[in-house]
């Protein structure tokens, strides 16, 4: 098979200047993108953000100052990687495919066949089951959960602001310590947490503060449907609804 060699035109071609912007989701967006059968002269029309206001975007929310503090953090930045993955909620298991890598070019990420969780039987707490321990020892369970190769040296004075910042921030982190609080209070050694979702219809994004709930209860959950069901250590997970919003960093 002949190969076809196109020829590379270095002529440089202005676009314009990006600062049209949506009148229902105010993105940003280039002349050129407009969507041509609605857009006049005077009221230019863009789809690609939010279907012309068919789906309704909340605003992005503000970060947390102590994040915004850490981005000037020269040690954070330079570890943002391994300080991210040391408060992620679930493991990532893959059979990694290496072969694509033994050729010049850039680094290629490639996996064979499904992804899936993958944590073993430690007693130690990892993962989300951080979030149902005790407070006292959090830091320590986390230094202890987080595997690296030494060439990282963590600062415990960002672990403790991350942690507060998602103690304070995150619904997740807050309702799964909730849950804990109310296990011990009933004195459950085995329990479910019952994730549910109050997010109006045509909203995606992150459950804001009120609406994401949980319900604890024995083993008898099966028979209620949820749209998220974790299980201690006794049990195994039964249900994760994967068009719910809390899904996204639970997988």
């Amino acid at each position: 098979m002949a190969v076809v060699h196109v020829p590379v035109l270095h002529v440089y071609y202005d676009c314009g200047n990006c600062s049209c912007i949506c009148e229902f989701y105010g993105a940003i967006f280039w002349y050129n993108e407009r969507f041509l059968y609605l857009s006049r002269t005077d009221n230019l029309r863009y789809t690609k953000c939010c279907k012309s206001g068919t789906i309704v975007l909340p605003p992005p929310l503000s970060p947390p100052v102590v994040l915004l503090q850490l981005f000037e953090d020269g040690h954070f930045l330079h570890n943002i990687r391994a300080y991210n993955s040391m408060f992620s909620m679930t493991s990532f298991g893959a059979k990694v495919d290496d072969e694509i890598n033994k050729v010049r070019g850039l680094y290629v990420f490639k996996i064979s066949g499904q992804i899936f969780h993958r944590i073993d039987d430690s007693s130690q707490p990892r993962f989300l089951q951080l979030y149902m321990c005790d407070d006292e020892n959090e830091i320590s369970n986390i230094l202890h959960a987080f595997r690296t190769n030494g060439d990282v040296v963590f600062s415990v004075d960002v672990i403790n602001s991350l942690s507060h910042m998602l103690d304070t921030n995150n619904e997740y982190v807050r309702t799964f310590k909730i849950a804990r609080d109310m296990a011990e209070s009933m004195c459950l050694d085995s329990y479910g947490v019952c994730l549910f979702n109050n997010v109006p219809n045509r909203r995606y994004g992150p459950p804001a503060p009120g609406t994401l709930g949980c319900i604890v209860c024995g083993d008898d959950v099966i028979g209620v449907v949820y749209d998220i069901v974790i299980y201690s250590k006794s049990g195994l997970p039964q249900r994760v609804s994967k068009l719910h919003p809390a899904y996204m960093p639970l997988q």
